[in-house]
């Protein structure tokens, strides 16, 4: 995470893919704050523990890198990937609607989406 922050003050990085530090470091809390605030309103709906802080820290790192701009779009990415994996296990009935499955390999695969993409999202949102 602090070198992801670091990395925000070198003026002769990509702006595109790495934010100024005040981006940076939005990205870094919000990413953070996101799954914090999931796993703070699963527990109180449903009185069990449904993620770790792990996939928290790993989304704030992702924000630091890429600021707060990548947050939604790797949220998006990973969730989608995470169910087109899911839905033929609940299918096939190899796993149920309590089962475990972790999240953290599918945020770096909606990261890497996101990376690979970034150029096209950019000329989609101008």
């Amino acid at each position: 995470m602090a070198i992801g922050f670091l990395k925000s003050f070198d003026p002769n990085l990509n702006q595109y893919l790495f934010p100024n530090y005040f981006n940076s470091l939005i990205g870094g809390i919000v990413g953070y704050l996101i799954i914090w605030f999931i796993i703070f309103a699963y527990k109180k709906l449903r009185n069990k523990e449904g993620m770790g802080l792990g996939d928290a820290k790993l989304l704030s790192a992702m924000g630091f890198w890429f600021g707060w701009i990548s947050i939604p779009f790797i949220l998006f990415f990973s969730s989608f990937v995470a169910l087109g994996f899911a839905i033929p296990s609940l299918v096939n009935k190899s796993k149920t609607m309590s089962s475990q499955i972790p999240f953290g390999p599918y945020l770096v695969l909606g990261c890497v989406l996101y990376l690979v993409l970034i150029e096209q999202i950019i000329k989609y949102l101008n």
